[in-house]
């Protein structure tokens, strides 16, 4: 990896914790709260790949936990994020996405690593309390998804053109 390289992704791991602590809706069932963190683990996925997007969603996200004071879910994050990062790197290199402009198939599968994301949370809830709390928190896991789902295809056109170009 380049120093270039290294630099963004240093960057994304900031850009990933300080989306997820911007803006916090807390939901009181699980502790937990609602962010938009998850459309910056779809980019940095989409940009740097398997690892790097686990490097920079999975460090990104559990250190935002860890500095908003919610340090109980910072692995869990750790291991939901990332693989979030995993799965939507995963899918945009076996369906061939194509990475200049927003298509179905990138929307796609940003869907797709939502959807394990809420999986994810959800067995961890279901694990830390109990399945009445993680079915609480649902809707907002769905709608955190969605959200991020939007945000991240809105933002891509212009991280494409900045990534390219810094890429250089």
């Amino acid at each position: 990896m380049k120093m270039k390289e290294f630099a963004l992704l240093g960057l994304f791991i900031a850009l990933v914790a300080v989306s997820t602590m911007i803006i916090r809706v807390p939901i009181p069932q699980t502790n937990g709260y609602m962010n938009l963190g998850d459309s910056m683990v779809l980019l940095s996925a989409s940009f740097f790949g398997p690892v790097g997007g686990f490097i920079a969603g999975g460090i990104g996200s559990a250190l935002a936990d860890i500095l908003g004071g919610y340090p109980q879910w910072a692995l869990w994050t750790l291991i939901i994020k990332g693989v979030e990062a995993i799965v939507v790197a995963w899918l945009i290199i076996l369906i061939r996405v194509q990475k200049k402009t927003v298509s179905v198939k990138l929307v796609l599968c940003f869907a797709a690593a939502t959807a394990w994301m809420v999986l994810g949370y959800f067995l961890a809830e279901t694990i830390m309390y109990d399945q009445k709390a993680a079915l609480a928190e649902l809707p907002a896991n769905i709608l955190q998804a969605f959200g991020s789902v939007v945000l991240a295809s809105l933002l891509f056109p212009i991280f494409s053109r900045i990534i390219t170009t810094q890429r250089g």
